[in-house]
Protein backbone atom coordinates (compact mmCIF):
# COMPACT_ATOMS: atom_id res chain seq x y z
CA UNK A 1 0.00 0.00 0.00
CA UNK A 2 1.26 2.84 -0.97
CA UNK A 3 2.21 5.92 1.83
CA UNK A 4 -0.88 8.53 1.83
CA UNK A 5 1.02 11.32 3.84
CA UNK A 6 2.48 14.48 3.34
CA UNK A 7 5.77 16.41 4.65
CA UNK A 8 5.46 18.24 7.80
CA UNK A 9 7.54 21.29 8.98
CA UNK A 10 7.77 21.41 12.88
CA UNK A 11 9.16 23.43 15.79
CA UNK A 12 9.54 20.64 18.24
CA UNK A 13 8.38 21.23 21.40
CA UNK A 14 10.67 21.11 24.82
CA UNK A 15 9.93 20.96 28.34
CA UNK A 16 11.42 24.60 28.47
CA UNK A 17 9.31 25.68 25.50
CA UNK A 18 6.53 23.77 26.56
CA UNK A 19 6.73 25.69 30.21
CA UNK A 20 7.08 29.22 29.13
CA UNK A 21 3.69 28.46 26.84
CA UNK A 22 2.24 27.80 29.81
CA UNK A 23 2.50 31.39 30.52
CA UNK A 24 1.13 32.98 27.67
CA UNK A 25 -2.22 34.03 26.86
CA UNK A 26 -4.38 31.01 26.75
CA UNK A 27 -6.52 32.42 23.99
CA UNK A 28 -3.70 33.67 21.99
CA UNK A 29 -2.62 29.79 22.04
CA UNK A 30 -5.75 28.79 21.14
CA UNK A 31 -5.86 31.17 18.19
CA UNK A 32 -2.66 30.32 16.99
CA UNK A 33 -2.10 26.46 17.43
CA UNK A 34 -5.02 24.12 16.43
CA UNK A 35 -5.67 21.96 19.09
CA UNK A 36 -8.02 18.64 19.52
CA UNK A 37 -10.88 19.13 17.28
CA UNK A 38 -9.68 22.06 15.67
CA UNK A 39 -10.74 22.29 12.09
CA UNK A 40 -7.36 23.34 9.96
CA UNK A 41 -7.18 26.81 9.08
CA UNK A 42 -4.67 27.74 6.69
CA UNK A 43 -2.87 30.61 8.09
CA UNK A 44 -2.28 28.90 11.64
CA UNK A 45 -0.58 26.26 13.22
CA UNK A 46 -0.86 22.91 14.06
CA UNK A 47 0.04 20.09 16.45
CA UNK A 48 1.28 16.48 15.49
CA UNK A 49 3.21 13.94 17.91
CA UNK A 50 5.88 12.11 15.77
CA UNK A 51 8.05 9.47 17.17
CA UNK A 52 6.93 10.43 20.77
CA UNK A 53 7.73 14.24 20.30
CA UNK A 54 5.46 17.14 20.03
CA UNK A 55 5.60 19.75 17.27
CA UNK A 56 3.89 22.39 15.79
CA UNK A 57 4.08 23.69 12.46
CA UNK A 58 2.51 23.25 9.12
CA UNK A 59 1.73 20.26 6.52
CA UNK A 60 3.49 21.07 3.73
CA UNK A 61 1.88 18.15 1.12
CA UNK A 62 3.26 15.52 -0.77
CA UNK A 63 6.36 17.97 -2.67
CA UNK A 64 7.80 20.62 -1.46
CA UNK A 65 10.31 23.58 -3.34
CA UNK A 66 12.98 24.97 -1.22
CA UNK A 67 11.95 28.72 -1.35
CA UNK A 68 7.97 27.25 -0.06
CA UNK A 69 10.08 25.74 3.19
CA UNK A 70 11.68 28.59 3.95
CA UNK A 71 9.02 31.27 3.49
CA UNK A 72 7.15 28.76 5.72
CA UNK A 73 10.18 28.29 8.35
CA UNK A 74 9.63 32.24 9.17
CA UNK A 75 6.06 31.91 9.18
CA UNK A 76 5.87 29.34 11.98
CA UNK A 77 8.98 31.16 13.87
CA UNK A 78 6.68 34.67 13.77
CA UNK A 79 3.95 32.76 14.65
CA UNK A 80 5.53 31.30 17.87
CA UNK A 81 7.50 34.99 18.69
CA UNK A 82 3.92 36.09 19.16
CA UNK A 83 3.29 33.28 21.65
CA UNK A 84 6.45 33.16 23.64
CA UNK A 85 8.74 36.17 22.50
CA UNK A 86 11.52 35.70 24.28
CA UNK A 87 12.56 32.10 23.40
CA UNK A 88 15.85 31.19 21.87
CA UNK A 89 14.59 29.80 18.41
CA UNK A 90 17.50 30.24 16.88
CA UNK A 91 19.24 27.92 18.89
CA UNK A 92 16.39 25.06 17.60
CA UNK A 93 16.10 24.22 13.98
CA UNK A 94 12.63 22.86 12.37
CA UNK A 95 12.52 19.74 11.58
CA UNK A 96 11.11 18.29 8.26
CA UNK A 97 9.55 14.78 8.05
CA UNK A 98 6.67 12.99 6.23
CA UNK A 99 3.62 11.91 8.54
CA UNK A 100 0.01 10.33 7.97
CA UNK A 101 -2.57 13.54 8.51
CA UNK A 102 -4.28 10.57 11.04
CA UNK A 103 -1.26 11.21 13.14
CA UNK A 104 -2.54 14.82 14.37
CA UNK A 105 -3.96 14.77 18.35
CA UNK A 106 -7.53 13.28 18.26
Amino acid sequence: MPFSGELFLGFPVDPVFKNELKKANAHLVAAFIQGEGDQENGDYLCEVMHQGMQFFGKFLGKIAELQQIELLEMHIYSVLKKLVPNFPYEEIPLYVFPIEKSHEPS
